[in-house]
């Protein structure tokens, strides 16, 4: 159980974090809790950073999925993996306060490294719309999501469908949405959102906010394809390195 705030030279280095994490998902639609899960854990303990994550993921991703011109049909098309990932994270967001933190860093260090290279190397999975994809990704996304707020098959899953830029936005954003929703009601049953992580939580979602609305605006300025390559080979990195540390 969390029960104090952490030094105020933390408390900043955690905003600053969110400010990046929140300006990576403005400018690229994906990356927000993959950012910040694959940094916390150098600072603070992970199931702390899991808590203090699952309000902004909520927000940021109502944002990015309602603000796209459209959004109706993706509902209509993702409501099946939507549904299955809001449920499944409820669920093991309630078990994961008994997760030892090390578990913990190794299923977001492999989630990031799963992301991170099939992102990169552009790996041919040949996902479908279908009910049975939908179903097995929210199963493993809700798994992954509610216990360490990093839904890496959502993003693998969202990339091989290789829908056009806006309905990615969109669908990705859609699914997302539901994984926060999940998390903070589980988190918050479970007691795991208290006093201390609510109010750190809360604060965050305004720093967040404020990169999200920085990436949108700078998204247009920017080479996508080299900042999204760099972003992934340090994702990659720091995956790696959260993984291999908890292993050895």
């Amino acid at each position: 159980m969390i029960t104090g705030f952490p030094s105020p030279i933390i408390m900043v280095a955690i905003m600053i974090v969110f400010l990046i994490a929140g300006t990576i998902k403005g400018s690229l639609g994906v990356g927000f809790p993959a950012f910040a899960m694959s940094v916390f854990p150098i600072f603070i303990d992970s199931s702390f950073g899991v808590a203090i994550l699952a309000i902004p993921i909520l927000l940021t991703n109502f944002m990015q999925f309602f603000t796209v011109k459209g959004w109706q049909p993706i509902v209509r098309r993702f409501l099946l993996a939507g549904s299955v990932i809001l449920v499944t994270t409820f669920i093991v967001a309630q078990l994961a306060a008994d997760v030892p933190s090390r578990w913990i860093n190794i299923i977001v260090g492999l989630s990031l490294t799963l992301f991170a290279l099939s992102s990169l190397f552009k790996l041919n999975i040949p996902a479908k719309e279908s009910p049975h994809w939908q179903i097995g990704v929210g199963i493993v996304s809700g798994v992954i999501g509610g216990i360490a707020a990093v839904t890496a098959p959502v993003m693998v899953y969202a990339v091989a469908l290789k829908m056009p830029r806006e309905e990615f936005m969109a669908a990705a954003g859609f699914m997302f949405f539901t994984s926060g929703v999940g998390l903070v009601a589980g988190l918050s049953t479970a007691s795991v959102l208290n006093n201390v992580t609510l109010s750190l939580s809360i604060c965050a979602v305004f720093v967040s906010l404020a990169g999200f609305r920085i990436g949108a605006w700078i998204r247009p300025k920017l080479s996508e394809r080299v900042f999204r390559t760099a972003l992934l080979w340090t994702i990659l990195a720091l995956g790696l390195r959260l993984t291999l540390v908890n292993i050895l």
